[in-house]
């Protein structure tokens, strides 16, 4: 399990399955490092890029906080 580095071919998967919504949350600790303090803007960059994948293939993003 690689999602970080994975995501197209996560994308791909869920195209295959029919999926068209998904829902995740956001690792807050590639956002804020720091957990106080600057955001990480490469982290905010994986989620933006993330996102319109998503929408590209067709695919309803759903952002959580926490969804476990």
């Amino acid at each position: 399990c690689d999602h970080y580095h994975r995501t197209a071919e996560d994308i791909a998967l869920m195209r295959r399955l029919g999926t068209n919504a998904y829902r995740f949350s956001v690792a807050w600790p590639r956002v804020v490092p720091g957990g106080d303090g600057p955001v990480n803007a490469k982290g905010l960059a994986f989620y933006d890029r993330f996102v319109d994948d998503l929408l590209a293939a067709g695919i309803t993003p759903a952002v959580t906080l926490y969804h476990w």
